[in-house]
């Protein structure tokens, strides 16, 4: 079980997993979270619940009929129930292994460290199970996606 704690610093919340920090809460994270909401639509999944402030824009968003997120650990749940609300339908389970039966119009994905080219390969597998996840004509939205979409199209044009 990973060790997770939350700093707060002013109005601002930063979780770190195992000593790394892995999400926070502030003004710039909330207009990135509330842009991915806005262009969401119809049965979301959200693989990583983070501090919730996706799932609550999403909820928000007369286009978006349902919002269910994946957490592969409950203990981060825990701490947010802590802290307050609990938004959307939350499933305890690793998104990897999740059945593959239901099908969403959107797929939104925070679930690798940072916005690096090490981490393409997380993105990758990411955009890979989303895709057997999708309806037809949805959606793959991703922190870090148009850079991690650079990348594989530069692979792409050097061979």
């Amino acid at each position: 079980m990973p060790k997770i704690e939350i700093l707060r610093h002013k109005k601002h919340r930063f979780m770190f997993i195992d000593g790394y920090l892995w999400m926070w809460d502030t003004p710039q994270e909330r207009k990135l979270q509330e842009d991915l909401a806005k262009n969401s639509f119809g049965d979301v999944l959200v693989a990583g619940y983070g501090y919730g402030i996706l799932p609550k824009f999403l909820i928000k968003n007369p286009k978006v009929k349902s919002v269910i997120v994946v957490e592969k650990y409950k203990k981060i749940i825990e701490k947010m129930k802590e802290d307050g609300k609990i938004y959307g339908e939350v499933i305890i389970y690793d998104f990897y292994g999740l059945p593959e039966d239901r099908k969403f119009d959107c797929i939104i994905g925070d679930i690798w460290p940072d916005i690096d080219a090490k981490f393409l390969k997380d993105y990758v597998k990411f955009k890979k199970k989303s895709q057997k996840l999708l309806k037809k004509n949805g959606k793959i939205l991703a922190w870090g996606k148009d850079y991690f979409e650079f990348l594989l199209n530069e692979k792409k044009s050097s061979r």
